[in-house]
């Protein structure tokens, strides 16, 4: 039974991932080949249009304004007329060109002087053309009103041209006609699509055989792994008071490695709590070492070695909790994803005693291994929300703050799944709450999307995280800690190390509860970046 729950399990992880996997490839070949497509027609209209470009300039260099300025006003031609004809038509034959011919622009066409064609084909001084296609008028008149040089493409019958637009100037620097040279392009649209064709297959090829390599991958060392916790996770949720060790089949060699062998460590130390706590059962006192041997558990798997990263200069960190003489869910932890990014979670489950212990330690183990896969803090609560939702009889929850440090560029990219607001510290100023994007609590309800926000941390910033436990701890009154009060205890000394804080913040609550009985976990966590 339990076997057939794995293998669906297994099978949905695998489906989503493979599914995705196949979305982010086939985007990425649609962009790669959009780019491959733009590049190449850009750079091919490039060369056209430089090639045409040199010509007109030619023509409108040499060119005699004043004896332009005759033909059109005589319309009458002579020796020199036939001359630059000839010249023209030379360059025409010897350049490959399409076209090559001076004109004055009209509003309904054009007005030939020279056309440098075929004498069968070639227009006679002052004959008239009027636009058909998709001629660039709009170029032309702006080559001719402003005497600059213009450039076009456009459509002619079953020909694609690439047009270079000179002015001719006169003495005056005016503008007397336009010269247009046209050169075919029959080859650039088929060639283009042969390439992307082209490259989309080769691009399509090695995605294909990358996505087979990388799901392989993936699915072997991740998925498969990370599943195998869960079931054992689950297992153990289940079946607190089974027989038998809790044995792990993960040889990955990493960090999921690690993890399952401390999974099977953890387990190990239940089993034997459970052993005292039967034992303490028939003496009467078990609901009292019950808690106590829940405290000592969660105690022991939450970083308490301090300074944490001995080896890193660019941070400090210090976390302290403190647990209610009833047990509670509370807990922290950190850790580096890698050498860049550190994971800071803070969170609170709701109820006490042992089964919110166990509860802790089944979200904790799911939420580290989780984070340690990568991912965004926002996708990395909606998974580990839903692997708690698909076995959660009890409809247990957990509050979440899931913060990802860069410690090279100050980012930090958080996720608040229904958990108390941080406050943050900026170098000269004060302690202030961060108004953040709040999701909902974890556990209750499967397919949950979590916001994610960021803040900018410079040398000398701080974040504080706590739980519910610190702002309301209450005196003999009933009367709560409080935000304020907090607030004032961190702004007390807010350049201090974490450490300092920490205890201020500790000895404001111990002082303010007096002799009343201490209600929930103080749990706090503090971070500097150096």
């Amino acid at each position: 039974m339990r076997q057939d729950k794995y293998k669906t399990r297994k099978r949905k992880l695998a489906t989503v991932t493979l599914i995705r996997l196949l979305i982010f490839f086939a985007i990425l070949i649609i962009v790669i080949d959009l780019a491959v497509g733009l590049l190449l027609q850009r750079e091919v209209l490039s060369i056209y249009q430089d090639f045409s470009s040199s010509y007109a300039d030619i023509v409108a260099e040499d060119l005699d304004s004043a004896q332009i300025e005759r033909y059109i006003t005589t319309g009458k031609t002579d020796d020199a007329y036939f001359d630059v004809k000839r010249e023209m038509q030379g360059m025409v034959d010897k350049g490959n060109l399409r076209y090559l011919y001076v004109f004055i622009p009209e509003e309904d066409g054009i007005k030939y002087i020279w056309d440098a064609q075929s004498d069968y084909d070639a227009r006679p001084l002052l004959d008239k053309w009027y636009y058909s296609g998709d001629y660039p008028k709009e170029k032309v008149f702006e080559a001719y009103k402003t005497g600059e040089k213009r450039f076009a493409t456009y459509s002619y019958g079953d020909m694609f041209l690439a047009a270079a637009i000179a002015p001719v100037k006169n003495k005056n620097g005016e503008t007397i006609a336009v010269v247009e040279s046209d050169i075919l392009m029959p080859h650039i649209r088929s060639s283009a699509v042969r390439i992307i064709i082209f490259v989309l297959l080769y691009v399509f090829i090695v995605m294909v055989v990358t996505m087979i390599i990388f799901y392989s991958f993936v699915r072997r060392r991740i998925i498969g792994p990370l599943l195998k916790l869960n079931l054992a996770v689950v297992e153990l949720a289940e079946n607190p008071d089974r027989e038998g060790e809790v044995t792990i089949d993960v040889n990955t060699g990493d960090e999921i490695e690690n993890l399952a062998r401390s999974f099977e460590n953890m387990d190990k130390k239940l089993h034997k709590y459970i052993v005292e706590n039967t034992r303490i059962l028939l003496e009467k006192q078990r609901v009292n070492t019950e808690l106590n041997l829940a405290t000592k558990l969660q105690a022991e798997i939450l970083p308490s070695k301090f300074p944490a990263f001995p080896d890193r200069d660019e941070l400090l960190i210090y976390a302290d909790m403190t647990p209610a003489k009833e047990v509670g869910g509370d807990f922290y932890d950190f850790f580096f994803v890698d050498y860049d990014h550190l994971a800071i979670i803070m969170a609170d489950v709701s109820g006490k005693g042992v089964p919110a212990a166990m509860f802790m330690m089944m979200a904790k183990s799911l939420l580290k291994a989780r984070v340690l896969s990568g991912g965004n803090p926002g996708a990395i609560l909606k998974d580990v929300n839903n692997m708690i939702c698909t076995n959660n009889p009890e409809m247990m929850f957990v509050t979440i703050w899931l913060g990802m440090l860069n410690v090279k560029t100050g980012i930090l990219t958080a996720a608040n799944a229904g958990h108390d607001k941080p406050l943050i510290y900026h170098r000269g100023g004060q302690f202030e709450i961060v108004q953040d994007k709040h999701g909902p609590v974890v556990g209750l309800k499967n397919g949950i999307e979590f916001p994610e926000y960021e803040l900018v941390l410079d040398h000398g910033s701080k974040v504080m995280v706590y739980t519910d436990g610190v702002p309301e701890a209450m005196d003999k009154n009933d009367e709560q800690f409080g935000m304020e009060r907090l607030l004032k205890a961190v702004n007390s000394r807010p350049d201090g190390r974490p450490e300092d804080i920490l205890m201020v913040i500790d000895r404001d609550v111990y002082k303010f509860t007096g002799d009343a009985e201490q209600f929930d976990d103080l749990t706090m966590l503090c971070v500097e970046l150096q």
